[in-house]
């Protein structure tokens, strides 16, 4: 009936607003997918430098006797690697601000997004809830729908009872109506069923009583399902703050290990492969950091969004 109907819509509102704040989740990863994209292109920009760099002075040492034509080659190498990996880091700049100005429905011709903020290098802890909230919009969406078919069965019950007819008549020879004597107007009640409708009737109180069944037990699915997904996301959390910790430690070897062999190879102790190794690594392990950091940030939010 027009209850039914009332719970239905209202079901409808908070799907949609539910949606909203999935759009909303979706900006903003976007939005810290074009901060990752500048960050890795600064990482790159610093280890295209790198390697010019260690270029000039392996070409010096080339010249001076000191080494040999196979080392020349394999820095310009590294070199045109990284050239690659810049060029390919700045196109998706780009394709990071496409997308955030689709999800904006802006115009983005000729037009690249710069965040306001740089993407950090740290992470900030906090306490996380682990239960479910029952004011989640998609849930009371679900409660309400189940709602809306409990008042769809309790409609076609009701359907099922007798209908009650009023009826009155009066006594032509009293002329007042509810008069004091006895005699006068009668007035009366009586129930009737219609018997070929009865079937029919049952009929369909089955049918609302077994969607009515469906959707308890989807919506009891959807809740359990929901508490799995926050459960999953509260370990992924922690298995995100976790990686944090150890891509930080190993940029730090990593930095610690390129220092020393730098000095080495200065004084003719070290292989210029093992130099590129190095630096190659300590750079691999400073755009892992930062991945490792938009994966924790971006958890975080998501988290926030299914305790919303």
């Amino acid at each position: 009936g027009r209850q039914a109907a009332k719970s239905k819509m209202e079901a409808f509102q908070l799907q949609t607003e539910r949606m909203g704040e999935y759009l909303a989740l979706e900006v903003n990863k976007s939005f810290m997918q074009l901060q990752l994209a500048y960050k890795a292109v600064k990482v790159l920009e610093k280890a295209n430098a790198t390697a010019d760099a260690n270029l000039k002075l392996i070409e010096n040492y080339f010249k001076q006797g000191i080494l040999q034509k196979t080392d020349v080659l394999s820095v310009q190498v590294r070199v045109n690697e990284i050239k690659n990996q810049l060029q390919y880091a700045k196109s998706n700049v780009q394709n990071a601000s496409d997308y955030l100005a689709f999800l904006l429905n802006e115009d983005n011709t000729n037009k690249v997004y710069k965040p306001l903020e740089e993407l950090d290098n740290t992470i900030i802890i906090s306490n996380n809830n682990t239960t479910l909230s029952g004011n989640r919009k998609d849930i009371l969406a679900m409660d309400k729908s189940s709602e809306a078919y409990a008042k769809m069965y309790q409609s076609s019950k009701m359907n099922f009872l007798p209908t009650l007819n009023a009826f009155g008549s009066y006594e032509l020879y009293d002329d007042t109506l509810f008069g004091t004597n006895a005699q006068g107007y009668f007035v009366g009640a009586q129930l009737s069923w219609k018997v070929f409708d009865g079937y029919k009737s049952i009929g369909k109180m089955e049918k609302a009583k077994a969607e009515y069944q469906k959707a308890v037990v989807e919506n009891q699915q959807y809740k359990s399902q929901s508490q799995l997904e926050l459960n999953k996301t509260n370990r992924q959390l922690k298995d995100a703050e976790n990686k944090v910790n150890l891509e930080k430690l190993a940029l730090e070897q990593s930095q610690e290990a390129y220092r020393i062999r730098s000095n080495r190879f200065a004084q003719g102790l070290e292989k210029t492969t093992d130099l590129l190794q190095t630096e190659t690594l300590m750079f691999q392990k400073e755009l892992q950091l930062l991945q490792a950091v938009f994966e924790y940030d971006f958890t975080q939010e998501y988290l926030q969004f299914l305790t919303k």
